[in-house]
């Protein structure tokens, strides 16, 4: 956890697309949500930063001005599919590495650092940790952990 392994591809989601941004940032990819932007801003920001569109509405999808990929399922593990068969997303180094809420990558920290900070049963059972530099929230590799990996490579499997 907390650097950069590689994964290129950089996306933005519109806003009936969050959980799937959560879920591409697990992934290691740099993925920003518009939450409550208009079609008319989701467009703008795609055209500058030059990122990915991921979007469930057909019009921005349709455009010919910008890369956009029209996700069409209701679940979002499907929805993780269906964006790793068309982009070939894989399990990589860089999954784990940025922050789910904020997209930020995350840095290693020492347990000291943070130990005030922690539950008491992850003072006594992790050793691992990261922080994110934009929201603070904390990083480790617990039981958490495993179940999110276990569903990314089964969507990955299934894409």
């Amino acid at each position: 956890m907390g650097e950069d392994g590689g994964a290129e591809r950089r996306f933005l989601t519109d806003a009936a697309l969050g959980r799937l941004a959560r879920y591409l940032r697990m992934l290691g990819y740099d993925t920003v949500y518009l939450k409550g932007r208009d079609g008319a801003a989701v467009l703008r920001e795609t055209l500058r930063t030059a990122r990915t569109l991921l979007t469930r509405r057909r019009d921005l999808a349709a455009r010919e001005d910008i890369d956009a990929f029209l996700v069409e399922d209701d679940d979002v593990l499907a929805q993780l599919s269906a964006t790793a068969r068309r982009f070939a997303l894989r399990f990589t180094a860089a999954a784990m590495t940025r922050c789910i809420e904020c997209n930020e990558l995350l840095r290693e920290v020492s347990k000291e650092a943070v130990l005030e900070m922690l539950p008491p049963h992850v003072r006594k059972t992790q050793e691992t940790f990261a922080r994110c530099p934009g929201c603070g929230r904390i990083y480790w590799p617990g039981t958490h952990y495993a179940r999110a990996v276990a569903r990314l490579l089964n969507a990955l499997r299934e894409g």
